[in-house]
């Protein structure tokens, strides 16, 4: 009976030898950072996720797979960090990892970037043999209880970004940890934590802009010393970021087809199957994931992401007109309708150069100046001085009422809209502000968050 111990245990050692001890997940297109540290934070803004994975539904002791994740922005465009808490149950072997991430972005130029990331963490793994069936459950020389060790590990990659295409490389279990155990009577065995190497790609095509479709084929290869090569390829649509659907094909193994939808741009909802191909495929059962996420913090800025009425989109039609007309004689009262501009470096809306013009522009930025005299707030009150930056201008009040509520669903509490007397047009604007340094801040912060045309209306005395 001894010699069935030791050789139980010493198989357990040769499946964490030479085995793939990586657990595969079938949503990693949609959070590739729980294999890659670098990709922390890459939807740039914070996100938590939680998935549950259960394979091979017809085995005894089949493997189970249950990850949190939560990552996200520290430094805008330069530094990220999130944390993975995991848990992978299959057959005898318990295994519990938390691991916290750092990563650095080097921007080349827009949209070619390169980010670096590392994780170090625990891992806390239990076996249990007491589960192992035998003759006799009473011979000495059996490990009759559970045993649990802890060790540290890490995990290091990179990932490269340019225009659509994303390339990137991990080593998961970097430092390769040895976990020993041993019974009573000195019988001794150990666990190997392998080096893996996994490697993924995915490009994004358009194929309808304006829909915001899109098709982005992917793949991700893994390799251990003494282990199968695995590799997985597939291919996703995403229209507007609320719904997707795709499969995969995952070498050896099966036939993945994954779906999933965003409810009001923040909770995703994910679900894979795995259709089963090869030797094993009348046996294994079934084996499927769900997948839910949510993000947090200030949404980028998209057009048609409300609901309109059919009052709603009569008011866009009426106001489209209205755009035109400006454009064809009415004063020029913001930067989309200025046609000759004056550039200045002044920090004072007071200073001469100001007098008497409409518009300047600095650093790419508009500056219109006005008196507060000519100008209230949306519940009637007069304008105070100050910087305001502003995203439109519309005629109707009742559509500058709804775009202030479209802002604030994005992310911009502040909004709220002035009202010139002069020109009877509303301007819808996301921040104020007493410091034209913070202004031109906060226009570049509603820039990057997706809003495309922002300028900075000047209100003094």
């Amino acid at each position: 009976m001894k010699r069935i111990s030791i050789a139980a245990f010493l198989a357990i050692s040769a499946l964490a030898m030479y085995a793939q001890q990586v657990p595969m997940y079938s949503n990693y297109f949609y959070k590739p950072f729980v294999y890659n540290p670098a990709m922390a934070g890459d939807k740039e803004m914070a996100e938590v996720m939680l998935f549950n994975r259960n394979m091979f539904s017809n085995f005894q002791g089949s493997p189970m797979l249950n990850v949190a994740t939560a990552d996200g922005v520290l430094q805008k465009n330069k530094g990220y960090a999130g944390i993975v808490l995991a848990n992978q149950q299959k057959g005898l072997i318990n295994n519990t990892h938390a691991f916290g991430t750092y990563a650095y972005r080097a921007n080349f130029a827009e949209d070619i970037y390169l980010k670096l990331g590392i994780s170090l963490g625990v891992i806390d793994q239990a076996v249990n043999y007491s589960k192992i069936q035998v003759q006799n459950s009473s011979d000495p020389y059996l490990f009759i209880s559970s045993q649990r060790k802890t060790s540290m590990d890490g995990n290091a990659g990179f990932s490269f970004y340019a225009k659509g295409l994303q390339v990137g490389f991990a080593a998961p279990q970097l430092l390769g940890s040895r976990l020993n155990y041993n019974d009573n009577a000195s019988t001794r065995s150990f666990y190997q934590q392998s080096r893996h190497f996994m490697g993924s790609l995915q490009y994004e095509i358009a194929i309808n802009k304006e829909k915001e479709m899109y098709v982005t084929p992917f793949g991700l290869v893994r390799f251990v010393a003494n282990a199968p090569f695995q590799f997985d390829g597939g291919v996703n649509f995403n229209w507007k970021d609320m719904f997707w659907i795709g499969g995969t094909y995952k070498s050896d193994y099966a036939i993945g087809i994954n779906a999933g939808v965003t409810l009001n741009r923040r909770f995703s909802i994910g679900y894979s199957y795995d259709y089963m191909i090869g030797n094993i495929a009348n046996y294994a059962g079934v084996s499927h994931e769900i997948m839910l996420a949510f993000k947090f913090g200030k949404l980028k800025y998209r057009a048609g992401d409300d609901t309109l009425t059919a009052a709603d989109k009569k008011m866009i039609e009426l106001q489209k007109q209205l755009d035109e007309l400006k454009k064809n004689g009415v004063k020029a009262s913001d930067p989309k309708t200025t046609t000759t501009t004056t550039t200045t470096t002044s920090s004072n809306p007071k200073n001469s150069q100001f007098q008497g013009k409409n518009a300047v522009k600095e650093n790419g930025v508009f500056i219109l100046t006005n008196k507060t005299s000519d100008w209230t707030y949306s519940n009637g009150g007069l304008a105070k001085k100050g910087y305001y930056v502003v995203v439109e201008s519309v005629f109707y009040k009742d559509y500058a009422t709804q775009e202030v509520k479209r802002y604030t669903s994005f992310g911009f509490p502040e909004a709220d809209f002035l009202f010139e007397k002069t020109t009877k047009f509303h301007y819808v604007y996301v921040y104020y502000t007493t410091s034209k340094e913070d202004a031109m801040q906060k226009v570049n912060d509603t820039k990057s968050a997706g809003v495309p045309d922002v300028w900075i209306q000047v209100l003094i005395e």
